[in-house]
């Protein structure tokens, strides 16, 4: 379980909407009463670290001076929570009182959400959901996405929902493993019908009350998640994410107080996806881009993974496209080495911002103005889809759709052990090409996933 203990307004109790109601049974030992309710009811409610045996909503008798409120709420096999320190006064009215719960990776590396991830089996794959958002995701240490669904053949450590903008003049963006930086809202919800199946979820992008971090960065974003894979569809998966503006909800500000209460108008703002391919060894992996379907893709430099027991002499290709972006915007290609990666929050912000908005790419980089880096040698490498620019005001939103896939080389296009270079991403007779046919194939079968 994970408290987050924050600390509300002083005096709240004095300031908040009141309501009448019947007295305490022993007035001489209350000094004021509270009526409490959580986003969704029904957490239990613990007053300076004890157990009430109530539930929200309900009213709370409380002693004046500083109380600590618990609030943990059990829902969907995940334990979403929320801590107040208030100032209590004497009062004989009632206050009603809302307050959020949530759940909060509070550790900056991310690995401590052992119970708050897990793998689910569709499209021939097994791939790995996080509670708080972040998917493709098992500690940065593979399988976070496996193919075939029953090997140990794993093809990435990690998948980021990607934000980048100016906020207040300040150049703003999300890293590959900011996990820490989401916060999940009850609970994500799976469904089967037939063959498809589709996992919903929702989250804030909020800056964890950490000294080392500046909290003039992302921040006061609801995420809506949307993930869909069918049986019928092998190796396909496909992620629809919703950035909405949410800096001036009042629930956003009591789960993070640390932040600032003004609403943010976030300008040059681009949305996408990342992820950290790691095919088997992470430090063999090449990439390459497709521009017409608006992909990059990553594979093992020399087709042979030994660690891996289904293809080791074949490993897959894996791709990441963009099938829907804003209107009016533009879809930017672009990847970069381990020694570019950036944390939101800290000086190296900037050079994500460069990043996801092509305003400045690692070198070398292709001349194409929609492809970003191309590297010299196989690395362990990032990749990423965005679209923008946009502008966010409160209450605004865009959604991105991409898809990832993983599929085998094609038969007769490579030899296992031999270095493929990638060649220019706009040469179709190049043989790295001819490789991706079946990646390319069910990358265009992935619009099947969200036609009506």
């Amino acid at each position: 379980m994970m408290h987050r203990r924050i600390l509300l307004a002083a005096l709240i109790l004095l300031t908040g909407a009141c309501r009448e109601g019947d007295g305490p049974a022993d007035p001489s030992a209350i000094d004021a009463r509270i009526h409490l309710m959580s986003s969704p009811n029904g957490a239990e409610i613990f007053i300076d670290g004890r157990e009430t045996n109530q539930t929200t909503p309900d009213t709370v008798g409380l002693r004046r001076g500083d109380r600590l409120i618990e609030l943990v709420l059990d829902s969907g096999g995940y334990a979403y929570s929320y801590a107040a320190l208030l100032r209590v006064e004497r009062s004989d009215s009632v206050f009603d009182l809302m307050l959020p719960v949530g759940l909060q990776c509070l550790q900056l590396n991310g690995n401590c959400m052992g119970g708050a991830r897990r793998h689910y089996e569709a499209g021939g794959m097994r791939f790995a959901a996080t509670a708080i958002g972040s998917l493709f995701f098992w500690d940065g240490g593979g399988e976070g996405l496996l193919w075939p669904a029953a090997s140990l053949d794993s093809y990435t450590s990690s998948g980021m929902p990607f934000f980048a903008g100016r906020a207040n003049g300040r150049e703003v963006a999300l890293g590959i493993y900011d996990h820490a930086m989401l916060v999940g809202l009850p609970a994500p919800r799976t469904t089967r019908t037939g063959e498809r199946f589709v996992l919903e979820q929702q989250g804030w992008i909020l800056p964890p009350r950490d000294p080392l971090l500046n909290d003039n960065t992302v921040r006061g974003i609801l995420l809506e998640e949307e993930v869909i894979a069918d049986d019928g569809l092998a190796g396909v998966v496909v992620v629809r994410l919703t950035f909405r503006n949410v800096s001036d909800d009042t629930m956003v500000h009591r789960f993070a107080p640390h932040i600032d209460e003004a609403p943010v108008t976030f300008t040059d703002a681009w949305i996408g996806f990342g992820i950290d391919p790691d095919i088997g060894s992470s430090t063999d992996d090449w990439l390459s881009y497709d521009v017409d379907l608006d992909m990059v893709f990553a594979y093992d430099a020399n087709f042979s993974e030994p660690e891996f027991s289904a293809s080791g002499t074949s490993p897959g290709l894996l791709g990441l496209r963009v099938l829907e972006a804003p209107p009016g915007t533009t879809v930017l290609l672009n990847a970069w080495p381990i020694e570019g990666d950036w944390d939101a929050g800290t000086s190296s912000e900037l050079a994500g911002f460069g990043m996801l908005t092509g305003s400045n790419i690692y070198e070398p980089q292709h001349a194409h103005e929609r492809i970003g880096y191309m590297p010299p040698t196989n690395a362990d490498i990032r990749i990423s889809v965005t679209a923008g620019p946009l502008t966010l005001e409160p209450g605004d939103e865009a959604t991105i759709t991409v898809a990832i896939a993983v599929a085998p080389p094609a038969a007769g296009s490579f030899t296992s052990g031999a270095v493929m270079m990638p060649g220019d991403p706009l040469d179709t007779t190049r043989p790295l090409y001819a490789a991706a046919a079946e990646l390319r194939t069910r990358m265009v079968a992935a619009e099947t996933l969200i036609q009506p």
